[in-house]
């Protein structure tokens, strides 16, 4: 499946948003004291990695990629 160029500048946008979601749910969940709170907060940081991940493999089906060469951005 061919994606244009304006598609892959969405995707890559909606990749960098869910990315930052993540990144800020894993770091408010660590400031967080109640376990209830700081699980809900984990859960839905899951939700923004899952939603990444299902992107990046739309991304690379229509590239080509391999998982290692557009799958650094988690590590």
């Amino acid at each position: 499946m061919q994606i244009s160029s304006k598609d892959l500048q969405y995707l890559s946008d909606e990749m960098s948003w869910e990315l930052i979601a993540f990144k800020k749910c894993h770091h408010f969940a660590g400031e967080v004291q109640d376990q209830q709170i700081k699980a809900a907060i984990d859960k839905i940081g899951a939700i923004h990695q899952q939603h990444y991940q299902a992107l990046l493999q739309c991304l690379q089906s229509s590239t080509g990629q391999t998982p290692s060469q557009t799958n650094s951005y988690l590590q």
